[in-house]
């Protein structure tokens, strides 16, 4: 194997990108494999197939196995599989493995739909996503250990100078120390003295290797694989360009630290705007590879439910018409993404002039906060009362999930008058998201909780999302749905 050698008696790799190489074929190979297996299993249910065929390769199938490698190959780099930081970080990398490995079936499971493979069944899709997650979570778990032993032994350990010497720099440093098998081997400091207290006894290799103004001479003399800067904001403004230079000119890869500011939750990403290098900090949802998942899932499962559900969209659609004038629609200006506006579609389960009599009815809201809630509120239609405690009112939505306007899970989407009577700014944080059919506050208690905790849940949700919340949420709702709890 060209990848790995043999050094102290340990398999090892070579470098970190060697390591990274060696992945992207086991992961192939992984896909290969399951592929077979999967293959295997699904073909016991075929019956009809002659046994000198097994495995029925026609060529629908055929076109199914080259898009799974063409998805594998495609999919992975967009959950970060294949960075420095996925070798280090094993309960990120396990987690990103297994929503690779989804994504991947999700893309299988839409290709045959098209295609209709025989052998693409449900036990297929099983089979093939326990072995690919197993496969790649081994060959990710095997990688990192034997990159650990290559590091530990100093083979492929960066040599890593920190220039600066506060608080922050001193904390990385540590931080190095600790995790010799992250990978670095912690030089020292560049600096003439200490810009905050150092921690006694004083670890190993806290020490001052140079100053800012011989720092080009010791780049020169030295082994140096990578320099972070860790300045203050001001030194930074009047030091970065220099340093980066000197770094440039002996071919040694520059890494500054970027929190600048303290805030209770930053995410951030880098990326480049106007052809600058810039870093962008976000309090909302920033994982652009879930994202991508997040909006994969709102189109196939809505597409699936409005195809599935269609006979009762139409019947409900005529019931309304038949049981009260006006519409059977109810079209809305709701506050959406960033605050844009958008039509929100629901059944219509109130009177057609509604909206004109609500005003009058101000005095009788139930709700605390900016909403508005009457339990046996008048205005509302037989068969619109039944429609809302089975929810069948807000199908129509799946339309504004398609559109892109909403999302499955999300913040629930409020009236142009609520967003209004909002008097404090932190719940507004919740427009950095697509509004969503269900929420957390939805299995919760629904109408029952205050507004202000709706709005407390609302932000929870915007802090910790990820895909796997997301399926909690929509799984959880069966059950609070079927139950007509806290719907009026």
């Amino acid at each position: 194997m060209g990848e790995i050698r043999d050094r102290g008696g340990y398999l090892a790799f070579k470098t970190r990108q060697r390591a990274i190489t060696w992945l992207r074929s086991i992961d192939l190979g992984v896909a290969a494999v399951s592929l077979l297996v999967a293959a295997k299993v699904a073909s016991t249910e075929l019956p009809a197939v002659p046994p000198d065929t097994a495995l029925h390769f026609d060529a629908a199938t055929a076109a199914l196995f080259l898009g799974l490698f063409v998805a594998t190959a495609s999919v992975f780099p967009l959950f970060a599989l294949y960075t420095e930081t996925a070798l280090f970080l094993w309960r990120q990398a396990l987690k990103a493995s297994v929503k690779a490995v989804t994504a991947v079936v999700l893309i299988l499971v839409v290709v045959a739909a098209v295609l209709n493979p025989p052998l693409v069944t449900p036990a297929f899709l099983a089979t093939y996503w326990v072995m690919a997650c197993v496969g790649g979570i081994a060959a990710r778990f095997v990688t990192r250990r034997l990159l650990f032993l290559t590091e530990a032994q100093g083979i492929a350990a960066r040599r890593t100078l920190i220039v600066g010497t506060g608080a922050r720099a001193q904390e990385i440093a540590l931080r190095m120390l600790e995790n010799p098998g992250h990978g670095h081997r912690f030089m020292g400091f560049v600096g003439l003295e200490w810009e905050a207290p150092v921690p006694t006894p004083l670890p190993e290799r806290f020490r001052l290797v140079s100053g800012v103004s011989d720092f080009a001479a010791y780049l020169r003399e030295h082994v140096v694989d990578e320099v972070l800067i860790c300045l203050p904001l001001t030194d930074l403004c009047d030091r970065a360009t220099n340093l980066v230079s000197e770094c440039e000119e002996q071919g040694v890869s520059v890494t500054v630290v970027t929190r600048l500011f303290e805030l209770a939750n930053p995410r951030h990403r880098p990326g480049s705007h106007g052809g600058e290098l810039v870093v962008t900090i976000t309090n909302t949802l920033a994982d652009e590879r879930e994202l991508i998942l997040k909006r994969f899932l709102d189109v196939t499962v809505s597409l699936a439910m409005l195809v599935l559900l269609s006979p009762l969209l139409l019947a409900v659609w005529a019931l309304v018409r038949l049981t009260s004038p006006g519409p059977a629609l109810f079209v809305q200006e709701r506050v959406g993404l960033n605050k844009r506006l958008f039509k929100f579609y629901k059944f219509r389960t109130m009177v057609q002039n509604a909206e004109a009599l609500q005003a009058g009815l101000e005095c009788q809201n139930e709700m605390c906060g900016a909403t508005f809630k009457i339990k046996n509120d008048p205005r509302i239609t037989p068969i619109g009362r039944l429609l809302r405690k089975t929810s069948i009112d807000e199908l129509p939505q799946l339309f504004n999930v398609l559109r892109g306007e909403m999302s499955l899970v999300g913040p629930r989407p409020l009236p142009v008058r609520d967003v209004i009577r909002i008097e404090k700014d932190w719940p507004r944080r919740r427009f950095g998201v697509k509004p969503g059919i269900t929420c957390l506050w939805q299995i919760c208690g629904r109408n029952t909780i205050p507004f202000e905790r709706m709005m407390e849940l609302d932000i929870e949700y915007v802090d910790t999302w990820s895909v796997a919340l997301d399926l909690r949420i929509l799984l959880r709702t069966v059950p609070v749905v079927c139950s007509m709890r806290g719907a009026y």
